[in-house]
């Protein structure tokens, strides 16, 4: 008798708003026991409006080529029918992104509203639209992972967490079940501190749907979210001293739930982890647990800091480094502020702000990497860090690279100046945690096909 068990199908990835490959960089990282490649990014999609040098697409091509990779609008992708049927041909079953974070409120009939404002957040339906054509191909995506900023779940600020509650219901009309956890990378022992929500999603015809949905029914929520589910199995969490879970309906109709959905006393009804399925939200708040031994998550025993990374830079040139006329500008944007002001209506008020550490730390993670870092001014948000040469300087982008798990010099490609690889970085994600989550996955789906295998 074969003592080996057979691998699992490898699952086929569509990877939408791909910037440079955060997520297909950590889920083909992913070994599992049993299936030794447990994702495959079959097809991708990035292009960025208004820009005539497709930067990410550029990096993208280089380091993983040009076979299913397109660099066009994704909604003249989903209006072209020889398009989706290529898509289509490739037989995929799961999708992945990091969609833009703004306006998601549903578009109410012409006579009642203008619809969706705003050019980034009109990016969340062409998800839907993706998904929807699956659907309507009899071949719906088994798993749907995304991530967008950890300001998700309380947006807008007008009506907080009707925003998520719009995407949460837009899910559940396809079909699926949904949890969602906000992860600061720093907590599992990644060198910065990125909080981002990020979302699993499971089509009804999948056993892991079924899965969740008994755990929702037998009050094993909790433990789902924090220690059984995929995300609860890949970070372990714990409730929050004194929080218990918060349980409300959930239409998925999207526009009655848009129309139904109001805060707690202007608070957002999700927290920080969550399930929704069949019309129920249960969602309480949560932190991480993580033992002292942080081996399993980044390869080391200790939590990697920012030293750890820039320990290891040799030879930084020229213009990383602040002169003398500059430091006493990075030292005021940096330092505590309290100014007289007159808005545009004549209303006077003070603006205050708080001092930043000057240089970072190094004993601490980063803080969080944006758009901003690659510049050469000075400017309140970008990292300095004390040279081993006693010298201030910025940071280099194959430390912005490293400091989200990519290999050093992954955005090197030519003609890409050194502030652009800088502002990619800022729009990327920490592969590490995708890496994470993307093993639970594969665990999961592996074993609930070997135990439909076993049953056949």
């Amino acid at each position: 008798m074969n003592q080996f068990k057979q691998a699992a199908p490898t699952l086929r990835v569509v990877e939408l708003f791909a910037g440079v490959g955060g997520f297909r960089h950590g889920l083909t990282s992913v070994e599992t026991k049993n299936s030794p490649r447990a994702f495959d990014v079959v097809w991708s999609n990035q292009f960025e409006p208004g820009c005539v040098k497709q930067h990410a697409a550029r990096v993208y091509r280089a380091r993983w080529g040009d076979d299913g990779f397109v660099n066009r609008d994704i909604n003249a992708v989903l209006a072209d029918h020889t398009a989706m049927a290529e898509l289509d041909s490739l037989q995929p079953n799961m999708l992945v992104g990091g969609f833009p974070c703004q306006d998601y409120s549903v578009a109410l009939p012409k006579n009642r509203s203008e619809g969706l404002q705003g050019k980034k957040g009109v990016l969340w339906w062409s998800i839907k639209q993706m998904v929807q054509a699956r659907q309507d191909a009899g071949k719906p995506f088994d798993y749907l992972m995304l991530e967008n900023v950890d300001r998700l779940i309380n947006s807008p600020g007008t009506c907080r967490g009707r925003d998520f509650a719009v995407i949460l219901s837009t899910l559940q009309n396809l079909g699926y079940a949904v949890e969602w956890r906000v992860v600061d990378s720093a907590d599992y022992g990644f060198p910065q501190r990125r909080r981002r929500t990020f979302i699993l999603a499971y089509h009804c015809s999948t056993a892991l749907y079924a899965q969740l949905r008994s755990a929702a029914e037998t009050l094993q929520a909790t433990e789902w979210m924090t220690k059984t589910g995929p995300f609860g199995h890949s970070m372990p969490a714990e409730v929050k001293s004194n929080e218990q879970i918060a349980t409300f309906d959930l239409s998925s109709d999207m526009l009655e739930a848009q129309e139904n959905y109001t805060p707690v006393r202007g608070v957002s009804r999700f927290k920080a982890a969550g399930i929704c399925i069949e019309g129920k939200v249960s969602t309480v708040a949560t932190r991480a647990y993580v033992p002292n031994d942080f081996m399993a998550y980044v390869g080391q025993s200790a939590a990697m800091t920012l030293g750890d990374v820039t320990s290891t830079t040799r030879d930084v040139g020229a213009e990383y480094f602040l002169n003398d006329v500059q430091l006493a500008r990075w030292e005021y944007l940096k330092g505590s502020k309290s100014i007289e002001r007159t808005s545009s209506t004549g209303f006077a008020y003070v603006f205050k702000e708080g001092a930043l550490a000057f240089p970072d730390c190094l004993d601490t993670p980063s803080r969080t990497i944006i758009t901003s870092e690659g510049g050469r001014s000075a400017s309140r948000t970008t990292h300095v860090v004390q040279d081993n040469s006693g010298r201030l300087r910025r940071l280099t982008p194959e430390e912005l690279e490293e400091l989200n798990g990519f290999p050093r010099g992954f955005t090197r490609v030519v003609d890409i100046p050194a502030g652009r690889r800088g502002y990619l970085m800022g729009n990327a994600l920490v592969t590490g945690i995708v890496r994470l989550i993307g093993t639970a996955l594969a665990e999961a789906h592996s074993a609930a096909w070997q135990t439909t295998k076993t049953t056949e």
